[in-house]
């Protein structure tokens, strides 16, 4: 441990602290500080045994983080979050450029005065739109209030802005009349040094849409800046669903691009020519943690080099990590830094020795195939063994994985390194040489496109993404997984003729029994719409029934839901689409819908009434044939699923005697309703106003027998539990899905 204590004491150290700000367990400072001594004497007690003093050293680290962490947390964190619930004036530097919206814009803010908190401090605000555009550098003063933000849809969004250094934050207050409490812009320093990196951002973002379309416009932005706003929606879900995201987040492989490029001056002079670049290129990509670990493992490479010293790969690894937790304990609960630096200890640890095993078979082949052969057989184990290390964290946040992104990172990685070269001489000449930046634009232009419907090539197949609720497929993948690391680990030590039929008829019973569950099971899926409605029952062949399509009129829009959710399920078109009311709150988006998605039936309750908020709607159901559930329907769908009225205007839909879907109705309307009608199932989906009467509430539980009610929200002002029944809100959870048993 003496010769390389980064590699002991920075992961007990990251243990320490994932633990305290991701599963928010921390023992005390005192408890902390006893613990901290104890394992101190220990280690020194054992200094000379070299297991037992590397354990002790790596717990001492651990406690002595969470020393740290609760010190930070006294000193930093609290007194900025005191403010929460506040309203004050303050004065603040723009630190990015905002980001604008229909009605507001969001700006990273320094708050240098606001009379209560000495220390300067970050916050995420909310501004009122402006005549003239705001940027980085700008100085503000405005009234604004103050929250901790809340955990929505699986995402916790207080965590999410303080691994960014943001521990509070914060919104314009509005006078009667919707105009600002207080908001001037009081002066600005964009022209100086310190915002140097900004400007070259923006006149870059500008020479790229002034040279190229639009499309392969937002797709260079994003690869040279790490800028993603430009990316349509659909391009952007394509990129993740083809395991191609990591193109467009600034990491490790555009630094690599970026060193090439200078390493074409010859190795010395660009390693020196290389080192400011790089320290310029981080601000100017957001200094965002996958960045500073690219660049701090590129530095002390560098370094060594100058100096003819060698670098370990492992220390400087873990020297990033050390520093970006050390400036931020909150950190380590960023996304980007947990996939950068396992993508990283993949490479360090088993890329390399992959590339050798897989080229063995190849040392007799000429010069020339050889390199060849070594460009592309790099690229695979590059692939592979970041996947096996980033697959846990991908799956447990985002509820998917791709294992399409071999093939994917195969076709286009080459490609990206030249767009991206060709992308920085764009920016490079366009000021001076527009004519040279026209001529690079033309030649990567293709090349982008490419890129991009290679991206919706891949996603468009029906196979190749496991989600979190498939045990077969990451049972497969778990097998796979584990094979490879013991080919690569033990290989030499292994009978591989006795081993490997029996692994590969293990990797094809889990494949094939995955594949008989999935036809002997179907799926109701809750998508997250706020205080709007849509619920999915599907199944493994391809059948689907869509049950309302409503957003909360927001940002939270069903029909992209919707679709985004048939494009990660390998689905083409919905089958039937039942409205159980026709109104805003369960047909919102149906316009959007029915353009962009092909649907089958559509069946709406009888007896609806135009009013001046669904008229429009009423006419394009008409329009698209919609029929009129009269009486008790039987659909033949992935399940048996049954639509009857409730009232005039209101449907009710059961399924497979598993949910039933009520929230459409009134309380008073149900329990007119199940006065003469008697339906049942565990699971009643009910929509907030259901909630109002508790009387009726305890009521409706009676009548249909139900063991928990799923809720749809808008806010998080929702109980957790009504007199023993549980509530369960995709608003909480994000989206919620429950697979059952086919009957028969």
């Amino acid at each position: 441990m003496l010769e390389r204590p980064l590699v002991y004491l920075v992961p007990a150290i990251a243990a320490a602290l994932f633990c305290a700000v991701c599963l928010d367990w921390a023992p005390s400072l005192m408890v902390s500080l006893l613990l901290l001594a104890v394992f101190l004497l220990l280690a020194g007690v054992f200094i000379y045994r070299n297991k037992a003093f590397a354990l002790f050293g790596m717990l001492a680290a651990a406690h002595l983080a969470f020393c740290g962490f609760s010190i930070y947390n006294l000193y930093i964190v609290e007194p900025i979050r005191h403010l929460n619930g506040q309203s004050l004036d303050i004065q603040a530097v723009l630190l990015e450029d905002p980001d604008v919206y229909e009605d507001s814009q969001r700006a990273l803010l320094s708050v240098t005065h606001n009379g209560e908190v000495e220390q300067t401090f970050r916050t995420f605000c909310y501004l009122p739109l402006t005549d003239t555009p705001l940027y980085a550098g700008d100085h503000i003063v405005v009234n604004v209030g103050f929250y901790l933000p809340g955990a929505a849809e699986g995402f916790d969004r207080a965590v999410y802005q303080a691994s960014n250094r943001c521990f509070i934050a914060s919104s314009y207050n509005q006078t009667e009349e919707d105009a600002p409490v207080r908001f001037e812009v009081t002066g600005t320093e964009r022209d100086t040094l310190r915002f140097l990196p900004q400007r070259i951002a923006r006149y870059c973002k500008q020479a790229i849409a002034g040279a190229l379309p639009e499309r392969p416009a937002g797709l260079l932005t994003a690869l040279l800046l790490g800028d993603k706003s430009g990316i349509s929606d659909a391009d952007a879900l394509a990129l993740r669903i083809a395991g191609l995201s990591h193109l467009v987040a600034v990491s490790g492989l555009h630094i690599g691009f970026l060193v090439a490029f200078c390493s074409l001056l010859g190795r010395r002079i660009g390693t020196l020519v290389s080192i400011p670049f790089i320290l310029l290129f981080v601000p100017i990509a957001g200094a965002t943690p996958s960045v500073i670990r690219a660049a701090v493992m590129y530095l002390v490479t560098a370094g060594a080099f100058l100096l003819r010293k060698e670098a370990n790969s492992l220390n400087s690894l873990f020297l990033a990590l050390a520093l970006l937790v050390l400036l931020n304990p909150y950190a380590i609960a960023s996304l980007s830094l947990q996939l950068s630096f396992t993508a990283t200890l993949g490479l360090i640890l088993l890329a390399g020795k992959m590339q050798r095993r897989l080229m063995k078979p190849f040392r007799s082949f000429p010069k020339m195939v050889y390199r060849i052969l070594s460009v592309v057989v790099g690229s695979v184990s590059c692939t592979i063994c970041a996947t096996i290390f980033t697959t846990p964290i991908i799956l447990s946040a985002f509820g998917y994985v791709s294992i399409l992104s071999l093939l994917s990172n195969l076709l286009v990685v080459g490609v990206t390194a030249v767009c991206f070269i060709g992308g920085f001489l764009v920016c490079l000449t366009s000021a001076f040489f527009p004519f040279l930046a026209a001529l690079c634009a033309k030649a990567i232009a293709p090349l982008l496109t490419y890129i991009l419907d290679i991206c919706n090539w891949i996603a468009g197949l029906p196979f190749g993404l496991i989600n979190w609720a498939d045990s077969f497929g990451i049972a497969a993948l778990v097998l796979s997984f584990a094979g490879i690391l013991a080919w690569l680990l033990a290989g030499a030590h292994i009978k591989w003729r006795y081993v490997l039929p029996v692994f590969c008829l293990a990797l094809f019973g889990i494949t094939a029994a995955g594949a008989y569950y999935n036809q002997q099971h179907y799926s109701v899926t809750y998508l997250p719409c706020g205080s709007g409605q849509a619920i999915i029952v599907s199944d493994a062949v391809g059948s689907m029934t869509l049950i309302d399509c409503a957003g909360d009129g927001g940002y939270r829009n069903a029909a992209a839901s919707v679709r985004e959710w048939m494009q990660w399920n390998g689905f083409r078109q919905v089958d039937t689409l039942v409205l159980t009311a026709v109104d805003k709150g369960h047909a919102r988006d149906l316009p959007e819908l029915l353009q962009h998605t092909p649907v089958g039936q559509i069946l709406i309750p009888n007896g609806c009434k135009e009013t001046q908020h669904n008229k429009e709607l009423l006419q394009l159901v008409a329009e698209a044939d919609a029929e009129i559930v009269e009486d008790t329907v039987q659909l033949d769908a992935a399940a048996p699923v049954t639509v009857f009225p409730v009232c005039d205007g209101k449907l009710g839909v059961r399924i497979d005697g598993h949910v039933l879907v009520l929230h459409s109705p009134t309380q008073k309307q149900l329990a007119a309703f199940f006065e003469t009608e008697s339906y049942s199932a565990p699971d009643i989906v009910l929509s907030q106003r259901n909630m109002e009467d508790t009387v009726l509430l305890r009521q409706l539980i009676s009548d249909t027998n139900a063991q928990r009610i799923i809720l749809q929200s808008g806010t998080g002002d929702v109980l957790h539990k009504f007199e023993g029944t549980p509530i369960e809100s995709p608003y909480f959870t994000g989206e919620l899905q429950e697979r059952y048993k086919k009957e028969g």
